[in-house]
Parts: structure tokens; sequence; C-alpha cells
């Protein structure tokens, strides 16, 4: 049985998977003695997708020494939640909602030590702002639901196709979607200025970023929510053929 679990382990890729950081009066509230308990919280359809692709999910708890974990990961899933925090992309206060500068700090050392050690690096929606962020971009303040293509539009379907993505011929996306497809939306941030590096891969009809990737092909980000959609996403079978070739 050990022998089992030991070959298992060795050909099954390790994939950190961020989440969210609060405390207990958020998620227990009316249970006083919780009430200023830390809490990490993962929506569990990121690690679903992620085994579904053959990967092993490890849930990363919001603490120190985020290099640690990546020297034993080999693929990290950087995911949805708040925004950034501003001044980390001079952006205007009282746009931001929900930032966490502790979340943001773990996530960017996490992002670092991944681009250092070449591990694969998937971004949904919060991580593909924060790599576009992380290598120097900036990002649109708001979206308005009312404009464009409705991307920040409150839906009670989270897997309601809301408008399609064009990508772009010789990008990663278009290798995986082709010239096309339907995507979901739950943003009122976007890419502005690309990052030193990156390049965008898919756009949305009104021109909103959908995709963007870096030189190296190991780091890819997401505008949508792939791991909520009911049809195939490519992305997360991607994450592991890389992880699987280092």
């Amino acid at each position: 049985m050990g022998t089992v679990l030991r070959n298992f382990v060795s050909v099954t890729p390790l994939v950190g998977i961020t989440g969210r950081n609060s405390l207990g009066s958020t998620v227990a509230p009316g249970i006083s003695h919780l009430a200023d308990s830390p809490v990490d919280w993962f929506f569990a359809e990121y690690s679903l997708r992620v085994r579904e692709a053959g990967g092993l999910p490890v849930e990363l708890p919001v603490i120190d020494s985020p290099r640690d974990y990546v020297e034993r990961l080999d693929a990290l899933v950087l995911t949805g939640g708040g925004d950034i925090a501003p001044k980390r992309w001079n952006g205007p206060v009282d746009l931001s909602f929900m930032v966490s500068e502790e979340r943001d700090a773990f996530e960017f050392g996490l992002l670092e030590a991944a681009v250092d050690s070449g591990i694969p690096v998937l971004g949904i929606c919060r991580g593909l702002q924060l790599i576009n962020v992380f290598f120097g971009g900036t990002l649109v303040p708001h979206l308005d639901a009312s404009e464009g293509d409705e991307h920040s539009k409150l839906t009670v379907d989270r897997a309601e196709e809301r408008h399609p993505i064009a990508c772009i011929p010789g990008t990663i996306l278009f290798e995986l979607y082709g010239p096309t497809g339907m995507v979901n939306s739950f943003h009122h941030q976007a890419v502005d200025q690309l990052g030193s590096g990156l390049r965008a891969s898919a756009y949305s009809p009104d021109g909103t970023v959908e995709g963007i990737e870096d030189g190296s092909g190991r780091v890819v980000g997401v505008q949508w929510h792939p791991e909520m959609l009911k049809n195939s996403q490519p992305v997360f079978a991607w994450m592991i053929e890389m992880a699987n070739q280092r």
C-alpha cells in the first residue's frame, strides 16, 4: 500500500490554490466567541476542477513564507476575490472593495516564487489582475454593470455564459479554446495597461482584456471563472500538462 501511495503522489502534480481570509464574524455571524478569529476559506470548485484535470489540490492558508509552499508545489492557482490594494498600482481608493493587504502580500510572494521556480501559474479573475499588477501593469478601476458587456452585473446563475471572447492567434488561449467562446463574468475591475513581458490573449467585444500570458508560456490569466462553468475548461488541463512536463 505504501508503494502504491508513493507512486501515486510521484505522478500526480501538487497544485496550490489560494483562498480568502476574513474574521469569524463574517463566516459565522452570531457566534460571539469566534467573531475575531482569523479564517481562511476556499470555494471548492477550484479544487474539483484541478482534481478532474489530474492534479492533487492543496488549499493554501494566508500565512508567511509563501516561497516555502512553492518549493513543494508543481503548479499554482491564483483565485478570485476582493480587489488588489490600489496603492500597488496607483489606483483610486474609493473604487476598491474587499481589499486584504495580508492576502495581497501572500499572493505576490507566491507568484514571485512561482515565476522564479518556473512552475505553471493559472490566474482566475482577481488572479489575472494580480499577475498584471505584479508585472507592473495597471487596472481599470471600475466597470459599471450597465456599460459595455456588463461585466459586473449580478446574476443568480454563476454558470451563465454572459458574453463571448475572441482569442488571439498564436496564444495559449487560442490553442485551448479556438478563436472564440462564451464565458461568465463577475468582475468590476480589469486590465488597463499591460505589465512588462505580458501580452493580451483574449478580449470581450467591448475591448476588455479577458486573457493574458507571459513570454515563458507558463503564466496564464483568465478574467472569467472557468471553475464555475459546466462545459469543458481546458485551462486546468493545460496547467496539469505543464506541471507534468517539469
